[in-house]
């Protein structure tokens, strides 16, 4: 366990493009941490079902990490499908090794990519779908004018992240959860608390509900909406529904 967590999660949140190398050291138990936090492949389902796809999509699961997204995104288009990126190679493995063998070849398809720097065609994804990521990316608005240019028209965008709102109880609250349960409980399944400081550490820091959904708005996307998710989550997750005009002008 490394001795100066506190300050090593501060050197991430100014460098986050270092974030998925953090990740690669505890990929092989993450999905242990996650499959004992509540709710969490569930919170995942309802996101996706909020997306009101028809089954035949092609969809961009973004940031997939080890494919629970994945899962859920490719149980919701049994006539599409999904391509999954990811910047840690650690966690695509394990994404390929439990969710891709499930699936027919060219239904799921994985590829190692850093999202502030995808070369994706113009208008080639039906719908994309990003959980836990935009808050781990260095420039929130720059990502989501390249999701923008990839989404098609009358594409639809969910995001599935944690947001707190600009009130003492929501800051106060997470503060609770994360340095009460979330760190010293995933520290000790993983080994490692300096990823998960810099959790607690980043959704401090990231967008409110309400600035995220102009944010949305400014870079064009259209019929936004912020669903909280269920039980004692809803005060800190969201589900974030946008999207992309038929006619447009970007």
């Amino acid at each position: 366990m490394k001795k100066h967590p506190p300050r090593e999660s501060a050197y991430l949140l100014e460098n986050k493009k270092e974030v998925p190398a953090t990740f690669d050291k505890i990929a092989r138990r993450y999905n242990l941490a996650t499959s004992l936090s509540q709710g969490y492949s569930i919170d995942l389902q309802r996101s996706v079902r909020l997306m009101q796809l028809r089954g035949n999509e092609s969809i961009l699961d973004l940031c997939c990490g080890t494919g629970k997204s994945t899962l859920q995104c490719l149980e919701a288009v049994p006539r599409g499908e999904v391509l999954a990126i990811d910047n840690s190679i650690e966690m695509l493995q394990i994404a390929r090794e439990t969710v891709g063998n499930k699936f027919p070849a060219g239904r799921c398809r994985f590829r190692q990519a850093d999202v502030m720097e995808l070369d994706l065609p113009d208008n080639s994804a039906d719908a994309i779908f990003m959980a836990y990521g935009l808050r781990n990316m260095p420039d929130y608005r720059i990502c989501l004018n390249n999701l923008w240019r990839i989404l098609r028209p009358g594409g639809v965008l969910a995001i599935h992240e944690f947001s707190l709102a600009d009130s003492v109880f929501s800051r106060f609250y997470w503060r609770l959860l994360g340095y009460g349960l979330i760190i010293p409980f995933s520290a000790m399944i993983t080994g490692n608390v300096t990823i998960f400081s810099y959790l607690i550490k980043s959704v401090l820091t990231f967008l409110s509900p309400a600035a995220l959904q102009k944010m949305l708005s400014d870079t064009g996307f259209y019929d936004i909406s912020a669903h909280p998710q269920r039980s004692w989550r809803r005060f800190i997750l969201f589900t974030f529904i946008a999207h992309k005009p038929l006619e447009w002008t970007h």
